[in-house]
Parts: C-alpha cells; structure tokens; sequence
C-alpha cells in the first residue's frame, strides 16, 4: 500500500518580483478595459513570499496553529510539505525572501483532497487511496475516471465522503456521472437519473455535507447541489436541486464553492450572455433552493480555463482567489486576483496578486490569525503567498 512521504519546511524563493498591475474592483456591470486599469496594487500586505515551490502542481491547503501543509498527490499517495506560521509581522518589517528551491518534482494532476483526518488521492487508472496524514490506514476506496477531479468532505466528527466521476452507460450514451462513497463503504450514484456530471465539489455544512455538481452540456451548464447526512451509519441524500442553469460553457469550465459567515456559495466563472463573461456568485440556502439569481462580477473579457478557489468554514466572509484577464484586449495578461465576499455574495476586489504568470491551478485557505494564503500555479511552476487584508 502507498505510505505517506514526509518533507521538512519548504525553501523557497521568489522570481523576481512582477510589476503591479493596475485592476479595479469588478462588480455586477461590465468592465472596459479603461475601468480595469484603474486600481492600483493589492490592498493586502505581502507577509511572505511569494515563493517559488519544490514541487510542480496543484496541492491542498491545511493550516494547523503551527505550521501550513501543502498536501501535493505524489502517484496517490500525499506528500507533504510544510511552512512554520506565527502572527503576522508588523507592516514595519522586512519580508526576507526564502532561499530558492534546491531541485523541483512534479506532482500528479488532480490535487488530493482533505476531509477531516483523511486524505483522498488518485493514482493511476483513477483509483483512488484514502490515508491519514501520518501515512496510516491506507486503503483503495473507490475508482473515477482517469484525470478527473475528486472531491471530499468530512461528514460530522468521525465520518468523511468522497465523490467521484466515472462513466456509464446510459440511453443517450457514455456519460460521465457522479457518486459518492461513506468512509470506505459501498459507492452509490450521487448524480441524479438522467442527469450527467463533468465537474464537482464537496463542503462541510454543519453537521452534514453539500455536494455540487455541474453538468456542462452543449447549450447549458446546470449547476446542482445536494445536501448529504449520515441517519444511523447510513450516508442520507437529500433532494437535488438544481440551483442555477448558465448558458453554453467554454471548453474548460470549472467552479468552486465559498463559505464563510453562514453563507455559502458557488462561484462559476462563465459568459452571461454573448458578449459578457464573469462570476456567478450563487447563493446556496439549507435546503437549496432551486432556479436562483446569481450575483454577477464581469471580468473584461473571457478565459478559458479561468481558475478559481474559495475559503471555506469560519466565521469570516469568505475569501475568493481569481485568474482573469487584466483588461478587455484579446492576448491581454492574466492577473490573479484576491476578493471577499459579502453576505449577499457581492464580490469586492482587494486587487491583484501576480501577473504574468501561466496559473491553471489556484488554492486558498485562511489561518488562524486571519491571514490568507494562496498556492497558485502550472506544470512548470508553482507558488505560495501570505497576505493580510483589511
């Protein structure tokens, strides 16, 4: 069986440091290119790095009282490493630079997922391996489809679920559809009869779960959400609802969820209309509610993929980490861009983070003293920032 790879604290550097990139705050109108030059740099103070990662590659995010755990999916298995975290210096000190990565190892594509004391990862072939952090208990627990990502969630204090994608045969064809697995049980269907899934993700609500799926189809992209809750030892699935149906997807599309302060959200970076593409910020009640309206933040132009990732749990607005172009030109550099939500799932930009750079791979989490930190990235390159905001 897979046993964990423990690393020490990570080392790293920063490239040289990218110009600012002047962005505005997006909100629910269209942006110009002349609005999204508008804004000056970030306003939230750089506490460390960014720093250049001995990995290649998306990793998960989990900040303990002590340390931050990247958790990157080494051939299914996690590999750790770990940055020391304390309060945050005061805005007089001088960031000293981590020194710069000594070698680089890729890691496998997609990201391992956390779920209380557990660990999910795909390894080749799609099956995927449930550990704990300190490696033990390891044990195949499911199978996806290859290259698809997985989610998880813990589910009350004892008790976690994985959903996955795999393919089935169907009357209108091989379709991709969504399942999910109670700690290490049988796997039952998660997506609905007729219904197909392409992309999905998990939440801890309360004492139970959410999962969200979409189903990308030529002309729509439904956007599902399905509350989960264990009755006795038995994984309970609620209603699905379908809370927002968007218009024909891009190529890529892909989603997040955010919650924070009692709120919790799907965040779908999509076209409005023909002309108009931005984040639909959806509002997700308990129960679901079916067919909301969304709260849109445009971006200047479209993208594909367009990355995002959410914080989630706490009692804080959540904090949103975007890539979007810098402006409405064709060809115009991305920039990735840090944001809170409020109640309403309004987005209010605290502007942008880097430029410049290839970013298919965004994660966000927020420790203990409130500060943000973000691992953002692609196959050739990977970094992790610290930010306070205001």
């Amino acid at each position: 069986m897979p046993e964990i790879a423990e690393a020490g604290a990570v080392d790293a550097a920063p490239s040289a440091p990218s110009a600012p990139v002047d962005a505005a705050p997006i909100d629910a109108a269209p942006v110009d290119a002349a609005a999204a030059a508008d804004g000056g740099a970030s306003a939230c103070r750089l506490v460390y790095g960014p720093a250049e990662q001995p990995f290649r590659g998306p990793a998960a995010l989990l900040p303990t009282p002590t340390e931050l755990k990247l958790v990157a999916n080494d051939s299914g298995k996690p590999r750790l490493y770990t940055v020391p975290l304390a309060a945050p210096p005061p805005a007089s000190a001088v960031i000293a630079a981590p020194p710069a990565p000594a070698s680089f190892v890729g890691m496998r594509w997609p990201p391992c997922e956390l779920a209380g004391k557990w660990v999910y990862c795909q390894a080749a072939g799609g099956i995927v391996y449930r550990t704990t952090l300190g490696g033990r208990d390891t044990k195949q627990i499911a199978k996806s489809r290859a290259s698809t990502r997985i989610a998880a969630s813990a589910l009350g204090p004892d008790h976690s679920v994985l959903a996955t994608l795999d393919v089935r045969h169907t009357t209108e064809g091989e379709r991709l559809q969504a399942f999910i697995t109670l700690d290490d049980g049988e796997t039952t269907r998660l997506s609905e009869e007729g219904a197909g899934a392409t992309v999905l993700r998990l939440v801890a609500r309360g004492a139970g779960a959410v999962a969200f799926y979409l189903d990308a189809r030529t002309s729509m992209v439904p956007v599902h959400a399905r509350p989960l809750a264990l009755e006795g030892s038995r994984l309970a699935l609620a209603d699905d609802a379908v809370v927002f149906v968007a218009g024909p997807p891009e190529r890529a599309v892909d989603f997040a969820v955010a919650s924070g302060a009692g709120a919790l959200f799907a965040l779908l970076p999509i076209g409005r209309d023909s002309l108009d593409f931005g984040m639909a910020t959806i509002p997700v009640s308990d129960p679901p509610k079916l067919d909301v309206q969304p709260v849109w933040s445009m971006y200047p132009n479209g993208l594909d993929p367009a990355a995002i990732a959410g914080t989630t749990g706490g009692a804080e607005p959540a904090f949103v980490a975007r890539v979007r172009p810098a402006e409405r030109a064709a060809g115009a550099p991305r920039i990735l861009e840090l944001g809170r939500l409020d109640a309403a799932g309004t987005f209010r930009s605290l502007g942008p983070l880097a430029t410049g750079k290839s970013i298919t791979d965004v994660s966000i989490a927020r420790d203990a003293f409130g500060a943000v930190w973000v691992l953002y990235g692609d196959t050739t390159a990977t970094w992790l920032e610290r930010r306070v905001c205001p």
